[in-house]
């Protein structure tokens, strides 16, 4: 009777611990897709044509968007950000992917980008000569990028993120805590987004589309996140393409 009573509760304790693994959601495939605003224009071999082509290629099940949550329901204009109504908006309609806006809606909006905007213009006027030293050196680093940039693999490779990287950490050097600050800020933001995305599709793949700059931020901490598994952009555009997938169904925009 006692040998039995033990069999029996040594059973219910592997039950016990093979239940947590099987409940666990599988983890999202996440890949950090950068793009270039309005500089698509002039990167012949990142064009706004071959952005599009990239997402598809990506075949995202989700797509995180640098957005607010109106910008998706009106679709204004986009001056610098031109690649949403020339080419996301349109992807959106034709695969119906869900969708997620990064940007917060206000107050949040302005709460965080504020103090970042004005620690940039006191920056400006307190060091004048220092802020046109670093105007330059931007814009030379952006003109090698550039030059570089022969293939949307490259715009989302190590070395497209560690330019960045040490342009930010210069930036935050010379303007000081306030950008520093703010940087940190808008990056959480976006990507506390994300990870409410792979809490909420579990499995899918979740194509993150933001500017290049975010790109090296992002992709560090995604890869320490649990429930997330990275991938690797750069080598899956550099991979032979696959046959693209047409999707049923209506767009979905999370509100909450």
């Amino acid at each position: 009777m006692f040998r039995q009573t033990l069999r029996i509760l040594a059973s219910a304790l592997v039950l016990a611990m093979a239940l947590p693994a099987a409940a666990k959601a599988p983890s999202a495939q996440v890949a950090v897709l950068a793009t270039l605003h309005q500089l698509h224009a002039t990167t012949p071999a990142y064009s706004f044509e071959a952005l599009g082509q990239t997402i598809e290629r990506l075949r995202p099940d989700v797509l995180c968007v640098e957005l607010q949550p109106d910008d998706l329901q009106h679709r204004p204009a986009e001056a610098t950000k031109q690649e949403y109504p020339r080419v996301v908006y349109p992807l959106i309609d034709r695969h119906h992917y869900r969708v997620y806006a990064m940007e917060p809606a206000e107050p949040a909006y302005s709460d965080i980008l504020k103090p970042y905007i004005e620690a940039g213009h006191d920056f400006s006027v307190r060091e004048p000569e220092q802020a046109e030293a670093f105007s330059r050196y931007s814009d030379g680093a952006y003109t090698g990028l550039q030059t570089y940039w022969t293939s949307p693999a490259r715009v989302n490779d190590a070395v497209t993120d560690s330019v960045l990287r040490a342009k930010h950490e210069l930036q935050q050097a010379m303007v000081g805590d306030g950008e520093r600050t703010g940087w940190e800020r808008w990056n959480r933001q976006f990507l506390g987004v994300i990870l409410q995305a792979v809490k909420e599709n579990p499995g899918k793949r979740i194509v993150v589309i933001v500017g290049a700059e975010h790109g090296y931020w992002l992709r560090g901490h995604l890869a320490q996140a649990s429930g997330v598994q990275l991938l690797d952009t750069a080598e899956l555009l550099r991979a032979p393409a696959a046959k693209p997938i047409q999707r049923a169904g209506r767009a979905g925009v999370p509100t909450a």
